[in-house]
């Protein structure tokens, strides 16, 4: 650890800390006593905690969204895709012991987010929009608009979800139905 710079320690440290042990739980000491900076040091590369959280949400809303897309770019577009959407959050919660989602963990613990920080939350959840409707619009084209919105929020609420579920029952099994449930919706298109 020590060969990274003192920022990217300190990314490197709140990150895990954050989502194994929750924002309010994680104290800006711990931080600094586990990545080995001065505190100094720590607000030289971030004034506040919030802005920590900040740049922790950005970082993992990247991260994510780049290893999701290169799990689901290898698949066919339209119904494959969608679902491979569902595989990977499986495969996702998997290697991450079900600890859940960490933009519907921040918003739990915060709910006065604060604009920076709910704004990543916000974009990873458009993100998300965003790719359920291009790909139902591959499927059915055209598709009615007001039904494609319709069924964009459908399909969100189904993975987020199945993850909640799947975070609560420390199982894979409410993605693995909900896939289920997403097969059959997908037919009737």
């Amino acid at each position: 650890m020590k060969e990274q710079g003192a920022k990217e320690r300190i990314l490197n440290t709140a990150s895990e800390l954050f989502y194994k042990q929750g924002y309010q739980a994680t104290g800006i000491n711990q931080i600094i006593e586990e990545a080995g900076i001065a505190k100094a040091s720590l607000y030289q590369h971030f004034p506040s905690k919030e802005a920590l959280l900040t740049e922790y949400l950005l970082r993992t809303r990247t991260n994510n969204h780049a290893e999701r897309m290169a799990y689901i770019d290898q698949l066919t577009p339209g119904r494959e895709k969608l679902m491979g959407l569902f595989e990977y959050r499986r495969r996702h919660m998997e290697k991450n012991n079900f600890r859940g989602c960490a933009f519907v963990r921040i918003a739990y613990e915060l709910p006065g987010l604060n604009e920076d920080a709910l704004l990543q939350v916000r974009t990873h959840t458009q993100t998300l929009k965003t790719f359920i409707t291009e790909q139902l619009q591959i499927i059915k084209h055209p598709y009615p608009a007001a039904e494609l919105e319709e069924m964009t929020g459908m399909l969100l609420n189904l993975y987020e979800g199945a993850g909640l579920q799947g975070y609560i029952q420390r199982s894979a099994k409410p993605v693995e139905d909900t896939k289920k449930v997403v097969a059959r919706l997908l037919d009737t298109l």
